[in-house]
């Protein structure tokens, strides 16, 4: 939050909004999905977090009036990941069988860490170019002016908003979830 002249403290509340939002949301996820259904509430979330991405980039000016727009970005993308990440684990966990679902956990713990380093290294990788091309520095960011550092922030933005794109189409390609087994009477 360079752009912002901000304290690191205040940087940090910032963007301590995404997980407060998505800690506030996701508890509610769950009946959502049992009475909606997945697809729609996995839509439903990544569409949230699309429209707050590319609302960040739009309001991402560095100026001070720009802060309660960014503020509601973020919170934004914390409600929509609050609205995807319940659903789509208790899905990812129910196509296991019972006797795997240490192994499942297990894959959807990692496969969670994968995606946030691969958006992470992504992210700072866009940064990196964009800011060699717009400054010819790529590995110093202190030395960056502000307005290249928030135009190589936003074109990292571009690219989250492609991952939940692609999130979003998987959840519609995803095949249903088996039919819970009925237990005979005795």
């Amino acid at each position: 939050m360079r752009g912002y002249h901000d304290s690191p403290l205040a940087a940090g509340f910032r963007l301590a909004m995404i997980p407060v939002a998505l800690g506030v949301v996701a508890p509610f996820s769950g009946s959502l999905h049992e009475r909606l259904g997945a697809r729609g509430v996995l839509l439903s979330g990544m569409a949230v977090c699309i429209a707050a991405l590319v609302l960040l980039s739009a309001v991402l000016t560095g100026t001070a009036a720009s802060l309660t727009g960014v503020m509601i970005a973020l919170a934004g993308f914390g409600v929509g990941l609050g609205i995807f990440i319940a659903p789509n684990n208790s899905l990812t966990m129910s196509a296991a069988p019972g006797h795997r679902s240490g192994q499942a956990g297990g894959l959807l713990n990692l496969m969670r860490v994968f995606g946030t380093s691969l958006g992470v290294a992504g992210a700072s990788a866009v940064l990196s170019w964009r800011l060699a091309v717009l400054t010819g520095i790529a590995d110093r960011t202190l030395t960056a002016s502000e307005q290249a550092l928030l135009g190589g922030v936003k074109d990292g933005l571009l690219l989250l908003v492609t991952f939940a794109v692609v999130a979003g189409i998987t959840s519609m390609l995803r095949a249903p979830p088996p039919a819970p087994a009925l237990k005979a009477a005795a």
